[in-house]
């Protein structure tokens, strides 16, 4: 003999139209609120760099939601000088910014004429100190009627260093993302080196020779 099982029907609730209206409004609030954000992603940043969005301390991250419209952003580490830029944030899309950070205090040697290599690194300021290719990027037209030498900072080709009146400087070129960010504003000019009428050759990505006023040096930076 079959058992005989109780079926019982499941009623589903029913919802009212005013409720599924304010569910779908909800819903597409959400989606419309999610389609103004774009997200801001921070290069070369460590846990020693402080980092602020439109004046407001952030935790140290590299990637960033974002509201679409104007930024500020500024980065800071003891010891360099802080790195600033106004970008531009657009719906959906992804920026990314890579800063640069130059110690305040650069540390150097003088190098005397009793030094082996002193005439053979002398004899490196007789060449042609303005590399054309880099040159090239300078838009500024004041700026380059002042370069005395000029070269890629570093492995960078958006940051360049160049010697102009009485300093050495790392100068922000901004290759990438030229269309997001204000290069006019904020343009870091970053001081490496501070003389009277310096000219440098490139050592390495962390040094230069520097030769101001026949004084012979390498400053680290």
């Amino acid at each position: 003999m079959k058992e005989k099982h109780n079926q019982k029907n499941i009623k589903l609730p029913k919802y009212s139209p005013i409720i599924i209206l304010i569910i779908f409004i909800v819903m597409s609030a959400f989606l419309y609120n999610f389609k103004q954000y774009g997200f801001l992603q921070i290069n070369n940043i460590d846990e020693n760099i402080s980092i602020f969005i439109d004046n407001n301390e952030k935790e140290s991250d590299f990637n960033f939601k974002l509201r679409k419209g104007e930024h500020n952003i500024i980065l800071s580490k003891e010891g360099y000088w802080p790195w600033a830029k106004d970008i531009n944030i657009i719906k959906k899309e992804n920026i990314e910014i890579t800063p640069f950070f130059v110690p305040q205090n650069s540390s150097g040697v003088l190098i005397g004429e009793n030094d082996s290599e002193y005439y053979k690194l002398l004899s490196l300021f007789n060449k042609n100190l303005i590399s054309t290719e880099v040159f090239e990027k300078i838009t500024n037209s004041v700026i380059k009627t002042q370069i005395k030498a000029i070269d890629f900072y570093k492995d960078r080709t958006d940051v360049v260093l160049v010697a102009v009146n009485e300093g050495v400087y790392a100068l922000e070129i901004n290759e990438q993302n030229i269309n997001q960010i204000d290069n006019s504003i904020n343009q870091n000019l970053q001081p490496i080196y501070k003389g009277n009428d310096p000219l440098f050759v490139k050592n390495d990505n962390n040094s230069l020779y520097i030769l101001d006023n026949n004084n012979l040096m390498m400053v680290n930076y």
